[in-house]
């Protein structure tokens, strides 16, 4: 069955969702309890309307759907689509993904603008802004300006999606934003033929949170092209990504006793507390082209009487992206003691420029092995506004350096019982030197459902563009790290993955060299030593008749030189719910409570002027500041009909009584109790 979209769904549900996010003067609960009652009178009307579903858990064959019509003088065959021919896959991926319309946990847990599952990371108070990083995160192996703290909500040529539909294919994501606003997500994508597709995606949002001067606007356009040609020699695949992080940045309150003794500030505006800074505001700007395209030699092979695809194949990777970040303060403020450039506005801009061409060769026997090997050469060009004199340091206004290199990656599976995957890459440059990554990974699997994986990764990358240059209007926040070396992580993981039972235990070993940092004093600097931590997470999903359990729980320690990089021993989740069918089989609810914790720790603070977490200062009243230690509960109601889920939340409803002592990072405190509206709803037209 196709669905395709009704008046009743056009006309009807969007206006009323969009209606229940507008501020109401009714109280939360009142609002939640009509939130409840419209939802379920709203589908049980629909699921009146939509007497047919189409099963989606089943793994169906397309070809088992291909019926014959045979009027007076002809015939017809007529395709059915089921959910198996929509999907997508991207650069990096070895197999295809099949589009999940399906209602998970997992899934709950990505409703967000990011659509990710963050766990690890502990969000600011508005939706769009950046999160605390409560775990040691590798960055991604590349040179690149990207800051923290817009790097959270911005994608990568990798994460793209191309798209291979029988069908028109439509994606909605909604969410209501934080005291004024909202996130729209939408995705459209077509085949024009069965070799060729595009689509178009469309992501904004903007929220203006309770806090002062704490806006967030961000959004992003992507097109993306694929085709192929008849006999599958030939590949081609594109997008064009323009992407924009805007943020007001306030630096958190001014006093905690605003906060923390104020009871009255429950049901009275957030906006009467004062922040640190009133009128600055960040931008992180990106425009990317990407093109791949190869061809394959030497015709088909057979392999188990099954035709492939030509064995070796040549492809090219070109990409061409431009970065600029900006700060800039409309006001005088005086939060940070440093002094200013009087003969500059108070702005700072710079600007990263990056053309890649990657040549590979690829050998490949059908899905049992790949081999890709092949050269790069990168041009990257880093620059300001000026060239600055600071002190005994010649900041530059240009920076550009060629990097030559070279990349391979091996895949090979015997039988699903024995998987390897190998990643390399090396690259060397006058300016950020030689750099180089290595990683392996083994994936053995002795009894169906078990899978034992281990692997181990080794890298030297050059430190992050946005700790290793910069130039502001503020004297002391100027550097140029010419002396920095490169930053060398050791890793060493295994895993125990109990298919059958949704259940998986892993632990990592981490190693890291000349660790870069932003000290209490507002300055870049490379640690003198080594860092080890290690991680050990469990994660199970217990079902018991309609009720389940799903906790995620991971333990972690640094070991050696802690205090530069402050991290929780334990960061917890877990979700209490039950799931069922619902309106004579028609829908599908999923209803339970959610509960996030970590343990306190003395977290780094956010810098807004770089966009990067800092060790903290000691306050002249405070001291140290220590968040966590608090249990963040939610209630959530969601519902699917078909295609369309609906998810209804609580957030965060025992801040409704106790003290206000919640924090997602040193002076800010993470956001009150809020009633949250999400939408996801896939049309195939």
């Amino acid at each position: 069955m196709i669905i395709k979209t009704r008046s009743f769904e056009r006309v009807f549900l969007f206006p009323i969702i969009f209606q229940l996010t507008l501020p109401s003067r009714k109280s939360s609960m009142k609002k939640l309890i009509g939130l409840l009652m419209f939802t379920v009178t709203l589908l049980h009307s629909y699921a009146q309307i939509n007497p047919e579903l189409e099963g989606e858990n089943a793994v169906q064959d397309s070809l088992q759907n291909l019926r014959k019509r045979e009027p007076a003088n002809d015939s017809l065959t007529i395709h059915k689509p089921v959910i198996t021919d929509y999907s997508y896959w991207r650069e990096n991926d070895l197999k295809p993904t099949v589009v999940d319309t399906t209602m998970t946990i997992k899934g709950f847990y990505r409703q967000n603008f990011t659509q990710k599952d963050m766990f690890g990371y502990m969000s600011f108070p508005n939706f769009g802004q950046t999160f605390n990083p409560l775990e040691f995160t590798q960055n991604r192996f590349r040179l690149q300006l990207l800051p923290t703290g817009k790097s959270f909500n911005y994608l990568f040529p990798e994460d793209i999606r191309y798209y291979d539909v029988k069908t028109p294919m439509t994606e909605f994501v909604y969410e209501n934003g934080w005291r004024e606003g909202q996130y729209l997500s939408t995705t459209f994508s077509q085949n024009l033929n069965p070799r060729l597709n595009y689509s178009v995606h469309y992501r904004g949002l903007r929220s203006v949170g309770r806090y002062k001067n704490s806006l967030a606007a961000n959004n992003a356009f992507i097109a993306t092209v694929n085709y192929h040609s008849k006999n599958e020699r030939f590949k081609l695949w594109t997008h064009y990504a323009s992407q924009n992080i805007d943020n007001q940045e306030n630096s958190g309150i001014s006093d905690l006793n605003e906060f923390v003794h104020d009871d009255s500030l429950r049901t009275t505006n957030r906006q009467n507390i004062a922040v640190n800074l009133n009128s600055a505001y960040s931008e992180f700007d990106s425009r990317r082209f990407h093109l791949t395209a190869g061809y394959g030699l030497f015709g088909k092979s057979k392999s188990d009487s099954t035709a492939l695809s030509a064995p070796l194949i040549l492809k090219n990777v070109f990409t061409y992206e431009k970065q600029k970040y900006f700060y800039r303060e409309k006001l005088d403020e005086n939060y940070y003691l440093s002094p200013v450039f009087s003969d500059l506005d108070r702005r700072s801009l710079k600007s990263f420029e990056t053309v890649q061409n990657t040549s590979i060769a690829e050998f490949k026997w059908g899905e049992k092995l790949l081999i890709e090997a092949g050269v790069r050469l990168e041009n990257l060009k880093l620059y300001g506004e000026y060239p600055l004199n600071q002190g005994l340091i010649n900041i530059p206004k240009n920076i550009e350096d060629n990097l030559l290199g070279a990349v391979g990656k091996l895949y090979f599976d015997w039988n699903d019982k024995l998987k390897l995957t190998a990643n390399g890459e090396f690259k060397s440059g006058e300016i950020f030197k030689s750099q180089y990554h290595l990683s392996s990974e083994i994936d053995v699997q002795p009894l169906g459902g078990y899978h034992l994986i281990g692997g181990g990764m080794i890298e030297s990358s050059f430190p992050s563009l946005n700790l290793f240059y910069n130039q502001s209007f503020y004297k002391d926040f100027n550097y140029y790290n010419y002396s920095f070396k490169n930053t060398n992580i050791q890793k060493a993981y295994a895993k125990l993955d109990f298919e059958k039972f949704n259940t998986q235990f892993s632990g990592s070993l981490y190693n890291i060299d000349n660790y870069v940092y932003v000290d209490s004093d507002f300055r870049t600097k490379q640690l003198n030593g080594g860092i080890s931590l290690f991680q050990l997470t469990g994660d199970v999903l217990i079902p018991y008749r309609n009720f389940n359990l799903s906790a995620t729980v991971q333990y972690q320690k640094v070991t050696q030189n802690s205090d530069f990089l402050p991290l929780p021993d334990l960061v917890a989740r877990a979700s209490l719910y039950w799931q069922g069918k619902a309106f004579d089989n028609k829908a599908e609810l999923q209803v339970g409570f959610n509960a996030n914790y970590f343990t306190e720790f003395e977290s780094r603070e956010f810098f807004s002027v770089t966009n990067e977490f800092m060790l903290q200062r000691t306050n002249p009243e405070f001291g140290i500041q220590k968040i966590g230690g608090y249990p963040l509960l939610d209630f959530f109601f969601n519902i699917k009909v078909q295609r369309m889920k609906i998810y209804l939340r609580a957030d965060h409803f025992n801040a409704l009584w106790g003290k206000n002592n919640y924090y997602s990072a040193p002076f800010v405190p993470f956001r009150d109790f809020k009633i949250q509206l999400g939408v996801k709803w896939y049309l195939f037209t």
